[in-house]
């Protein structure tokens, strides 16, 4: 009721309405279709973080990942999420086959497929939100440039933590080791700096905050 009186309100407004027509103009009804996705899209965020607790809550080793079994195990006994099949996981980007302990879902890459868009069409999309993109946004708001130097990226890491509204504590980042091996051979192949817009870096975030960075999947080696 709200968006078709603020319609009607703004529409009184414009030169030669007629107050007593009940037709909305193009640009009324792209204000009501706005307004009404921008609620639904709050809604679903609360449908996505929900997903993810769920998903953190089987990651017992902070990962980002989940057992394939434990992942559809889920799916069969609590809700009508989780139920993808492997093939449709694989095409999504969300299975990781690569690792000894078997076959994992890999929970950001699972949370920002297209699976999950409550709306997806050629226009417009109402997906979860990608938790990286604040990781990402707060490295370069303190850097101030397209790339570092591994010890400036070190330092700003420092001060960040991954959080995860399913955990009652944070999970302090763990910086030594192959994330600053890695982190340094990334800018050995670009002359000392760390370009922050590359599939590498997204890699290395990826391992640094495996909850909230997705996998950076070579381009067309996924279906979405």
């Amino acid at each position: 009721q709200q968006a078709p009186a603020l319609a009607r309100t703004e529409a009184s407004a414009r030169p030669g309405h007629n107050a007593m027509e009940t037709r909305y103009s193009f640009e009324d009804a792209h204000g009501i279709v706005g307004g009404i996705t921008k609620s639904f899209a709050s809604f679903w965020d609360s449908e996505c973080r929900s997903m993810k607790a769920s998903l953190v809550e089987m990651d017992t080793l902070h990962t980002g990942r989940v057992p394939l079994s434990k992942f559809y195990s889920h799916g069969l006994d609590a809700e009508w999420r989780f139920g993808e099949s492997e093939e449709y996981l694989r095409e999504l980007g969300a299975l990781d086959e690569t690792s000894w302990r078997g076959k994992q879902v890999i929970i950001p890459n699972y949370i920002q497929a297209t699976s999950n868009c409550i709306i997806s069409s050629e226009h417009y999309l109402i997906c979860c939100v990608n938790d990286c993109n604040g990781v990402l946004d707060e490295i370069e708001s303190r850097i101030g440039a397209a790339s570092a130097e591994p010890s400036q990226i070190l330092a700003v890491m420092g001060n960040l933590s991954s959080h995860t509204t399913t955990l009652e504590e944070e999970h302090e980042l763990q910086l030594q080791g192959s994330l600053t091996s890695q982190l340094e051979m990334i800018a050995d192949a670009h002359g000392g700096q760390v370009p922050l817009h590359g599939r590498l870096f997204a890699q290395w975030l990826h391992f640094a905050f495996p909850r909230e960075c997705p996998f950076p999947h070579k381009t067309g080696a996924v279906a979405a």
